[in-house]
């Protein structure tokens, strides 16, 4: 029953959210148009010249184009949306989880071609093996890396050490 609930409540987000993304490209368009006719106006002291018309030309070109965009939004997204809400209630119905990541090693069995699910089989252990083999590298790799670490820090600390020696030393003679 709350499978239900939440898929009654995510329908209800994601029918909305085509016709909230279009609203928001629908907001930019006319912000678009009145920043730049009012800057347009603002410029052009003199009169209108062929940039000033161009601009509008620009301007009325991207408004229309955002508008378009915004209504193919809020079409296909409605359309998109109910497409993939009929899956998800569909694969709830079944008792398939949608959420549930893919399962690591699979089975293939072909009837057809009995030979190549085996050898996909056979590689997917050894994909699998191999996966194992390199986690582990990676983790031996990241233990010397540390050690390597401490190492050259404790061979920096020694040459600082002499060489702060070597410079009282000759401090030393310069003085006497």
């Amino acid at each position: 029953m709350e499978k239900v609930k939440g898929y009654t409540r995510k329908k209800t987000i994601m029918e909305q959210y085509p016709s909230r993304q279009a609203l928001v490209y629908s907001g930019a368009a006319f912000l678009i148009l009145v920043t730049g006719l009012r800057t347009v106006l603002s410029v052009a002291e003199e009169g209108f010249g062929i940039i000033e018309f161009v601009t509008i030309g620009a301007l009325a070109v991207e408004f229309s184009l955002l508008l378009l965009y915004a209504f193919t939004i809020y079409q296909a997204g409605v359309e998109t949306f109910n497409i993939t809400l009929e899956e998800e209630k569909a694969a709830l119905e079944s008792g398939d989880d949608p959420n549930r990541p893919p399962k690591a090693s699979v089975e293939i069995a072909s009837q057809d071609m009995p030979e190549v699910a085996k050898e996909i089989n056979r590689f997917t252990t050894h994909a699998s093996s191999l996966l194992e083999v390199v986690s582990k590298s990676v983790a031996e790799n990241e233990k010397l890396n540390a050690h390597l670490r401490e190492l050259a820090d404790d061979q920096l600390t020694i040459k600082v050490r002499q060489e702060i020696q070597r410079l009282l030393n000759a401090n030393m003679e310069s003085s006497k």
